[in-house]
C-alpha cells in the first residue's frame, strides 16, 4: 500500500500547478543523480545508480527523491548484487528507497548560492520509515541546483537482516554518498 501511496503523492507533487503572483511555480527535478553505497567490513562492498529522480520546490523548501533499488550496479559479483536484492532488501517487495520532506533552514533556495543546509523528512527503505535529518550542500547558479550529501544507514534501523554466515563481510552501517544535478522546470 505504501509504495502506490508513494509514487500517487510523488506524482501529485510533480503535476501540481499552481500560481503566485501570475508566474508559474518553479521546480528543480533531476532523473539521473548519481547516489553510491559502501558496507566496509572485512569485505568492501559498493555499488552505484544513476537512476536517482527528484524534485525541489525552493519557494516551499519541499523534496521527493526516490531510486529504484534494482538500478544497482558495480557489486564485486553478480551473486553479491542477487543478494543485495533477494536476500537483504528484497526489492521485489520493498523496489525504493525514498525520502522526501522540507529543508528546516531559513534560506533563498530561489537566488544563486551555495547553502549548507539540513533536509528533515521521511526516509524509508525496506519497507520501514524513519525520520531523518540529513545535511546536504546546494549550489544554485542560474537554472541549476547541485545537490551533495553523506549519510549513514543502520541496517537495524530497517529491519535488514544479514545471516550470520556472512555477517563479519558486511558492516551494520552503510556509507551513502549523493549527487544530482536539477534543472529548472515550470509549470
Amino acid at each position: 500500500m505504501r509504495p502506490f501511496f508513494l509514487s500517487f503523492l510523488t506524482m501529485l507533487f510533480l503535476c501540481s500547478y499552481e500560481v503566485h503572483g501570475g508566474q508559474e511555480v518553479q521546480f528543480y527535478y533531476t532523473d539521473n543523480g548519481h547516489v553510491s553505497f559502501k558496507s566496509e567490513a572485512k569485505q568492501l562492498i559498493k555499488a552505484t545508480s544513476d537512476e536517482l529522480r527528484g524534485v525541489l520546490d525552493p519557494v516551499h523548501k519541499t523534496f521527493v527523491f526516490k531510486v529504484a533499488l534494482q538500478t544497482f550496479k558495480g557489486f564485486n559479483s553478480s551473486l553479491q548484487q542477487e543478494h543485495f536484492n533477494e536476500k537483504y532488501l528484497e526489492s521485489e517487495k520493498y523496489p525504493e528507497a525514498t525520502f522526501m520532506g522540507k529543508i528546516i533552514e531559513t534560506v533563498n533556495l530561489t537566488q544563486d548560492g551555495v547553502y549548507d543546509i539540513r533536509a528533515k523528512g521521511k526516509f524509508w527503505i525496506h519497507g520501514i520509515e524513519q525520520e531523518r535529518i540529513i545535511r546536504s550542500l546546494i549550489t544554485i547558479k542560474g537554472e541549476k541546483i547541485t545537490l551533495e550529501a553523506h549519510f549513514n544507514v543502520l541496517l537495524s534501523d530497517h529491519n535488514i537482516k544479514v545471516p550470520k554466515v556472512v555477517h563479519e563481510k558486511i558492516a551494520s552501517e552503510i556509507s551513502v554518498d549523493i549527487k544530482a544535478q536539477l534543472n529548472k522546470k515550470y509549470n
